[in-house]
């Protein structure tokens, strides 16, 4: 009995290995992880800004932690709820990566280098008529 699941077992790697071998011979194996080319760091200029499960201040936080003057990953950006603080007015949000690895949005307002009611640049911007597709919470 021992033998017989031996053989099986055996013969079952060797059939992987061979289909292995000509995945490889074949130009089909798989191509090595390449590092996400749509993340993009942004500055996060305010203090204790509150990361959202979505594009609004309406939504759930995301987490308890607060973002403070620091360098987050950002996914992408898209159109949201209105915010605005002093001069400050904007209804893109962006979806980020905090310092504590947590993903969620934050206002456009608190990221540095965008204008007013402007996407923040050189950050993928999701629009009904593009190719880009945010990663939603």
């Amino acid at each position: 009995m021992f033998s017989k699941i031996m053989t099986r077992l055996f013969s079952r790697r060797a059939a992987l290995a061979a289909l292995l071998g000509l995945t490889g011979l074949f130009g089909l194996a798989a191509a090595p992880a390449q590092a996400d080319p749509s993340l993009s760091p942004v500055h996060i200029w305010a203090s204790q800004v509150r990361v959202r499960d979505c594009a609004s201040t309406s939504c759930d936080l995301a987490t308890t932690e607060q973002v403070t003057n620091a360098t987050v990953q950002a996914f992408c950006q898209r159109w949201g709820g209105y915010v605005s603080d002093g001069p400050y007015y904007n209804h893109y949000w962006v979806e980020i990566i905090t310092p504590q690895h947590h993903l969620g949005w934050v206002s456009a307002v608190y990221v540095s280098g965008g204008s007013n009611d402007g996407p923040v640049p050189g950050v993928p911007v999701e629009t009904d008529d593009s190719p880009v597709y945010c990663e939603y919470v």
